[in-house]
């Protein structure tokens, strides 16, 4: 009768850990390589769902008619520092996957939380320098003039 070896337990169990360990190593250093490849940006897009976005209120005026829509994309609106006539109708539509918000820096008007493709408008009655943001990205900032 012939007695057939068997492997020791204690030796297959090391190498069955570091096979794993290594296949493991292998997909996430895939995945990373495949994420960097498509665009995909970690920090930038945490740093955005953290708060951040863009402060447009500085940029040049675009002067607009008695209806005007502005686009949320990449955390800012566009355009960012809007000048209409009293009576105008505004229109806030976003584009991010992220939602977002039209709110007066004095909360006296807001749109209300606008998800992906969803639209808030507001009418301007009275003349004034409306400073608003994102209550969601508060870096969000951006500006209309009512004349």
């Amino acid at each position: 009768m012939t007695k057939q070896s068997t492997a020791s337990p204690a030796f297959i169990t090391p190498i069955v850990i570091a096979v794993v360990l290594a296949f493991g190593l292998l997909c996430l250093a895939g995945f990373s390589i495949w994420m960097a490849g498509s665009g995909w940006n970690m920090r930038g897009h945490m740093g955005r769902m953290m708060g951040g976005g863009r402060n447009t209120a500085g940029a040049p005026v675009v002067v607009g008619g008695t209806t005007e829509a502005v686009e949320i994309r990449d955390f800012a609106y566009g355009p960012g520092n809007l000048e209409v006539p009293v009576g105008a109708t505004v229109r806030w539509t976003n584009y991010d996957d992220a939602p977002h918000t039209a709110t007066a820096k004095n909360r006296d008007w807001d749109t209300g939380t606008l998800n992906k493709g969803e639209s808030g408008s507001l009418t301007f009655r009275v003349a004034g320098d409306y400073t608003y943001y994102c209550t969601i990205h508060p870096s969000m900032v951006a500006r209309v003039v009512v004349k």
